[in-house]
């Protein structure tokens, strides 16, 4: 397995009624690119998250993660 570094930008509306442009990065443990970016759409269409788009993605220097 690899990790993929995918990076996501929200339109999310702060206190004051503002959309503002929020970026979060998500370590992703998949195969390919697109199982990457296929897993993080998969993951936030479960957390009922909208009018997001993934904005970059690359493999990440990350060897494993030990639990």
């Amino acid at each position: 397995m690899q990790y993929w570094e995918v990076t996501v930008q929200f339109e999310r509306e702060n206190d004051r009624g503002r959309v503002q442009k929020v970026r979060e990065l998500y370590l992703i443990d998949a195969m390919t690119g697109t199982e990457g970016e296929a897993k993080t759409y998969g993951y936030l269409e479960e957390q009922d998250e909208t009018n997001f788009q993934v904005i970059s993605l690359k493999q990440s220097r990350i060897l494993k993660v030990v639990e």
